[in-house]
């Protein structure tokens, strides 16, 4: 493949699970829930009854991000309608299209080197019609055209080449290009690197609220008695959407990143 190069800490930070990544953001009301004190009986002990007094809450941390890779998927069409010549005719003007549309990439930031996946197919074209021949009628089936296609991948580190490439590509239909082109995707090639932070930046906000709420209710905050870690969303600006399994935007450049760590604590007199 051808591809253009380019708290404050808290102690119980270790939290179990795994991270999922697929792609929103998370509803405001699971962000903005009123975190509640809960009493936990422990009747292990038929003799004995303790009650725990808990406190559980969510920490957010969002972080915005920038894409570093794009790709894009192109297809050219042309149409040979001389039976006899038409499949070398078609052939060249493919060829002709296909490096029209490598030439306006690479004035745009997206060399040869980028293009990836290249096929060239073609089809004979037919249609049926019915003739009347000593007062029969025959179908039979009447040559057309043959049509052709090219169709590849562009895979660049230059994600504003390629959002520029999405619209002016289209320019080359006056120049006799047919030409259909994919959406534009973009991906953020090191993950790894944010989600640490976002571990570290929710974690410690579950924390200071459940600090807060502990103190302004009179108790002490205990220590941590389960964490966990919900799905990382990756979604556009400006974006409400979510999934139980994580969201990953792939059609904006720039990104918003989400993490929601549920904690909870004991609280003590």
């Amino acid at each position: 493949m051808a591809t253009e190069s380019k708290g404050k800490k808290i102690p119980f930070l270790a939290l179990g699970g795994s991270i999922i990544i697929a792609g929103g953001l998370l509803g405001a009301s699971a962000m903005l829930r009123t975190p509640a004190i809960n009493l936990k009986s422990d009747t292990s002990n038929t003799n004995t009854y303790a009650t725990e007094k808990t406190i559980k809450v969510k920490g957010v941390a969002e972080k915005e991000i920038m894409s570093d890779m794009g790709s894009m998927e192109i297809v050219i069409y042309c149409n040979a309608k001389n039976q006899e010549t038409g499949i070398s005719d078609g052939y060249k003007k493919i060829k002709a299209d296909q490096k029209k549309v490598e030439d306006m990439l690479a004035s745009i930031g997206i060399p040869k080197e980028c293009i990836e996946n290249v096929r060239i197919n073609y089809e004979e074209v037919t249609k049926y019609i019915t003739i009347t021949e000593e007062k029969k009628s025959i179908s039979k089936s009447e040559f057309q055209y043959y049509r052709y296609s090219c169709s590849f991948r562009i895979v660049s580190t230059n994600v504003k080449a390629i959002e520029k490439a999405s619209s002016e590509l289209y320019n080359l239909i006056g120049d006799g290009v047919e030409i259909v082109l994919g959406n534009p995707q973009y991906f953020v090639s090191d993950l790894e690197q944010y989600k640490l932070e976002l571990v570290n930046a929710a974690t410690a906000s579950a924390y200071q609220r459940a600090e807060t709420l502990a103190t302004k209710s009179g108790a002490e905050l205990g220590p941590l008695l389960v964490a966990r870690q919900g799905v990382i969303q990756i979604t556009r600006t400006a974006s409400n959407e979510t999934s139980d399994y994580g969201v990953y935007d792939t059609t904006s450049i720039k990104k918003v990143m989400r993490l929601v760590v549920t904690s909870e604590f004991s609280l003590k007199k």
